[in-house]
């Protein structure tokens, strides 16, 4: 197993649970779509600084790529938009952990599927027992 890239994963889903609640708390100040557009503008700059510094790719060759392969910042803004508006109604935990639902159940169907490309990993009886204990957790942390 490859600690270090579990490490960094790891560091994306911290980064991703502060986010949701600076960005909810954005939207409840300026506006749901507002925050959601914030937040785009906020990692675009911060992107772009990247860019001039760090390029090493070819940006030019996404105008040669399949169109669907350029709907990752929709899915991205579809993303942001609905957390700015789940977190302050269900708080950042349970707005996540039925996140984290959603993101477990369909990674798992497109491994299983070879879905976009990608390698194909069938589902075992250990995804299905995951999916069913993360069914739980959202049970218990939606409970009141």
């Amino acid at each position: 197993m490859n600690w270090i890239i579990l490490l960094l994963v790891f560091i994306a889903g911290a980064a991703t649970s502060i986010q949701a609640g600076v960005n909810g708390t954005l939207g409840k100040k300026v506006g749901a779509l507002e925050a959601a557009f914030i937040s785009f503008l906020v990692g675009t700059i911060f992107l772009s600084i990247l860019l001039a510094f760090l390029r090493k790719g070819n940006i030019m060759s996404a105008l040669e790529t399949p169109r669907w392969q350029l709907t990752g910042g929709l899915l991205g803004a579809v993303y942001i938009l609905i957390m700015v508006t789940a977190v302050p109604r269900i708080g950042i935990a349970a707005a996540l952990v039925t996140l984290i639902a959603g993101q477990l159940i369909t990674g798992t169907l497109i491994d299983h599927f070879g879905f976009i490309g990608d390698k194909q990993i069938p589902i075992d009886w250990k995804r299905v027992t995951a999916i069913i204990l993360l069914g739980c957790s959202i049970y218990l942390f939606h409970k009141k």
